[in-house]
């Protein structure tokens, strides 16, 4: 496993959230079942409405421990990832899959257990109509620029992007902030205030 994605899959995206700003996923994209925790660098995929496709060609070049980051081009009524292409995914070690639109068989995806981040579930799905698409293009989804490569961080609370060329700095902060996180948690179970807190830190005045 790439070094990098080991260290964030040990982080929250909520964590990750008091210090960045951008680069996560509008919020309607939600997982399929919770728990979930999925990490890994993004393999792009841009869908045409009503088509999926190019999920073969895109699950043929997946590398093991990729994540699917999926542009559906406006298409917010076809379910287009759904049990058996999660299987298939799973198969080839894919990490999970984010698209901007919504999936369908939610009893078997739940059952299968791959992490999925849809917007919602449709009994509407999409057919092998080879209008085109493309893999390993940028994309946008959920409002966020990915390119391939991208590092993906998703949980219970939402999916995070971060480029490939700023992920250090980010794991840096990040474990910095769990640390911190992991002391305060300590001090409020011993019965501190968070005024407390603030003056053994020195933050009082601030």
């Amino acid at each position: 496993m790439d070094p990098s994605v080991a260290r964030l899959s040990r982080m929250a995206t909520s964590t990750l959230g008091h210090f960045i700003d951008e680069g996560f996923l509008d919020p309607q994209i939600r997982p399929v079942f919770r728990p979930v925790k999925l990490a890994g660098r993004a393999l792009t995929v841009s869908a045409p409405p009503r088509d999926n496709a190019i999920y073969r060609q895109a699950i043929r070049q997946a590398k093991p421990g990729e994540v699917l980051v999926i542009h559906r081009n406006g298409d917010v009524r076809h379910g287009s990832f759904g049990g058996l292409l999660a299987l298939a995914a799973r198969n080839a070690g894919i990490a999970g899959a984010v698209l901007d639109g919504p999936c369908t068989d939610l009893a078997e995806l739940t059952e299968l257990g791959l992490p999925v981040f849809s917007l919602g579930v449709s009994a509407l799905t999409t057919r092998r109509l080879h209008l085109g698409g493309t893999v390993g293009e940028p994309i946008t989804c959920g409002g966020v620029r990915v390119a391939p490569g991208d590092y993906v961080l998703g949980d219970d609370d939402g999916v995070l992007v971060i480029p490939a060329g700023r992920i250090e700095a980010v794991l840096e902060r990040g474990e910095a902030a769990m640390d911190r996180e992991a002391a305060t948690r300590r001090y409020l179970l011993s019965g501190a205030t968070l005024d407390e807190i603030d003056a053994i830190r020195g933050e009082g005045q601030r």
